[in-house]
């Protein structure tokens, strides 16, 4: 009998032992198909501190890296503590989180992958966005610095100061464009020339220029059109319930022929004739540069798109004109309830004015940005977020077949991610590394 029971608990350990062994080998080879997929190219910002990355552009072996990065820590020599066994800043302001946050700051650097990189700009504030033009000379940077010291605003919000700066040599020099300090001057987007385009801030907010961003004309949107929930245009989810100064819309884009296209979700609303009554859906509408503002305060009761429940994160125009919308399938909560379950994604392709195409993922897929290479294919950043996960992982799906199917691979971590169409290939810089992936 003790013979048995002992052989029992060596077979039972024997099976844990060889389930252990499957478990290690299965996730070590996802591991080397993971690290197998990327090319390492260089390591790059190895100087730059502290690490970090928020967005990448590469040409050839030319690098630009904007980078919205807080301060740098720096611990005290053991000989200088007061404890031995206690670590102490250099610094006292590196204690308390007010100075830590007024210290952030929005950089961009840039050079090549041989050389390495260096700053070309850097201003404080806590976020930012920007464009560059196709030739790599113009350069748009907007910033954003609340000062966390100051109570907030009238509006709830802490209060906020902002710049607008453009650079028409590639960073060597820059002008700081006039503009409202307390204005959020939002995303640029401009055409290859850098002197038409846009700015798309919170608020839902729009402004065009015609010369470099010298004057602006804002594009007014009616006071029903904010209804004080949208998609965030970052694609990662919902935001809660939001005052109206911080509505966003949830997507939008500049198209290569100069035609910006914005989406936001409505509860309910009158359209013009033919429309009527909408109710929990997303307008998409099609604004062309040259459009007057007189046509533009008509347009906004014809939309170019109506899809009810569900709501646009993404849009990009194919060369043939047709557009590629991601979208969260499912009506909004309500504006009390903030969004606890995931909406499945899908993608929509529409043309000649109707629905050509739909193809929804699968429910662990939290869509990022859409991009659109040089055949058509269609290249979506997003993550991987099951029911039983705490945190997510980087994922990349790849059509090239128009969005009938997708390829799903998982990319581990990233501290910035760039798709390179022209070379039909991915970019992620992880610490302090650059690795390459092509698609085939």
């Amino acid at each position: 009998m003790m013979l048995f029971v002992f052989f029992r608990i060596v077979l039972k350990w024997l099976v844990i032992i060889i389930i252990g062994l499957v478990l290690l080998v299965v996730g070590a080879y996802g591991v080397y198909r993971m690290l197998s997929m990327w090319t390492y190219e260089t390591d790059l910002m190895e100087h730059d501190k502290p690490y970090g990355g928020g967005d990448i552009r590469i040409r050839d072996r030319q690098v630009v890296v904007f980078k919205p990065i807080g301060p740098e820590f720096k611990l005290k020599p053991t000989a200088e503590l007061k404890n031995p066994e206690v670590a102490e800043f250099t610094e006292e302001w590196m204690n308390h989180v007010d100075e830590i946050g007024n210290r952030a700051s929005v950089r961009l650097l840039r050079g090549d992958m041989d050389k390495g990189v260096h700053r070309i700009f850097e201003k404080p504030g806590q976020n930012g966005t920007w464009w560059l033009s196709p030739d790599w000379k113009t350069i748009y940077v907007s910033t954003d610095w609340t000062n966390y010291k100051l109570p907030n605003g009238p509006d709830g919000y802490g209060q906020r100061w902002h710049t607008l700066w453009k650079s028409i040599d590639g960073g060597q020099s820059w002008q700081q464009l006039q503009w409202p300090e307390h204005v959020q001057p939002g995303q640029p987007l401009f055409m290859p020339d850098g002197k038409r385009g846009y700015l798309v801030a919170d608020g839902m907010r729009i402004w065009r220029t015609f010369d470099g961003g010298q004057s602006w004309q804002e594009i007014t949107l009616p006071s029903w059109a904010n209804q004080q929930l949208t998609g965030h245009p970052s694609g990662n989810g919902l935001l809660p319930m939001i005052k109206d100064s911080r509505a966003t819309f949830s997507a939008f884009d500049l198209a290569d022929d100069g035609t910006l296209r914005v989406a936001f979700y409505v509860r309910k609303a009158k359209l013009a004739a033919g429309i009527g009554d909408v109710a929990e859906s997303t307008l998409l509408y099609r604004i062309p540069l040259s459009t007057s503002l007189d046509e533009l305060a008509r347009k906004w009761m014809q939309p170019e798109i109506v899809l009810q429940q569900q709501s646009v994160i993404d849009i990009k125009t194919s060369h043939d004109g047709s557009l590629n919308l991601i979208t969260l399938l499912g009506q909004l909560k309500s504006e009390k309830i903030a969004e606890t379950q995931q909406r499945p994604a899908a993608y929509i392709r529409w043309k000649d004015g109707k629905e050509n195409f739909r193809h929804q993922f699968d429910e662990h897929v939290v869509p990022g940005a859409l991009f659109v290479g040089p055949q058509d294919q269609l290249v979506l950043a997003g993550e991987s977020l099951n029911a039983e996960q705490t945190t997510s992982d980087s994922i990349t799906l790849v059509s090239t077949d128009r969005g009938l199917t997708w390829k799903e691979t998982n990319d581990g971590m990233a501290y910035a991610w760039y798709y390179e169409a022209d070379k039909n290939r991915i970019w992620k810089y992880q610490y302090r590394s650059l690795y390459w992936r092509k698609f085939n």
